[in-house]
C-alpha cells in the first residue's frame, strides 16, 4: 500500500512537471504564416519580374503559334491533295509533317524549360530578400516559426504576416544596395 502511494505521488510530480513545462513552452511558442506567392505578386520587384516574364512568354508563344499554324495549314493542304498525289509522295509528306510536329513539340518543351529557369532566376533574389525580412520580423516580434501558407490547412487570419512583408519589401527593407528590379532576359 505504501508502495502504491509512493508511485502515485511520483506520477503526480511528473505530471505537474510535464504540464508546467508544456504550459511554459506554449507561452513562448509564437507562430505566424506568410503567403509567399501573393507577396511575390504584390511587391514592386515581383510585378516587374512578372511583366518581364510575360513579355518573354508572349514572344515565345507567338513563335510557337506561327509554327503550329504553318503545320496545320500544310496538314490541311496534304489532306486536300491526298487523293491526287501518288502514295509514295503522300507517305513522304506525312513523314515530313510528323518530323515538323515533333520539332514543334520539342520547341514547346524547350520554351517551357527556358521560361521556368528564367522565372527561377528572376524570383530567386526577391525570395532571398523576403526571407531576410521575415527573419527580421521573427527576431523582432519573437516568432518561433513562420510557415508558408501553401503548407497550411488552417490558420487564424491575425497570424498572417503577408501584408507586413509586402509593406517592408516595398519600403526597401532587406535590399543590400539601391533597389534593383530583377528582370527576365531574352
Amino acid at each position: 500500500m505504501k508502495m502504491n502511494m509512493l508511485r502515485i505521488s511520483r506520477l503526480m510530480v511528473m505530471a505537474a512537471l510535464v504540464l508546467g513545462t508544456t504550459a511554459a513552452y506554449a507561452e513562448e511558442f509564437k507562430l505566424g504564416f506568410v503567403d509567399m506567392q501573393r507577396a511575390l505578386n504584390e511587391t514592386e520587384d515581383g510585378k516587374k519580374a512578372k511583366a518581364a516574364l510575360k513579355k518573354v512568354f508572349d514572344q515565345k508563344q507567338k513563335e510557337l503559334d506561327e509554327q503550329q499554324a504553318a503545320l496545320k495549314k500544310d496538314i490541311e493542304d496534304l489532306d486536300k491533295k491526298r487523293t491526287l498525289l501518288p502514295a509514295e509522295q503522300v507517305r513522304e509528306k506525312e513523314a515530313e509533317l510528323q518530323q515538323r510536329m515533333q520539332k514543334v513539340q520539342q520547341t514547346y518543351l524547350r520554351h517551357q524549360q527556358d521560361l521556368s529557369s528564367k522565372e527561377q532566376e528572376a524570383t530567386a533574389k526577391i525570395y532571398e530578400r523576403m526571407n531576410k525580412i521575415l527573419q527580421k520580423i521573427a527576431a523582432s516580434e519573437n516568432f518561433s516559426m513562420i510557415i508558408d501558407k501553401s503548407a497550411l490547412v488552417f490558420a487564424k487570419p491575425h497570424l498572417d504576416l503577408t501584408n507586413e512583408l509586402i509593406r517592408r519589401y516595398n519600403a526597401g527593407e532587406g535590399s543590400d544596395t539601391a533597389k534593383s528590379a530583377p528582370s527576365a532576359k531574352k
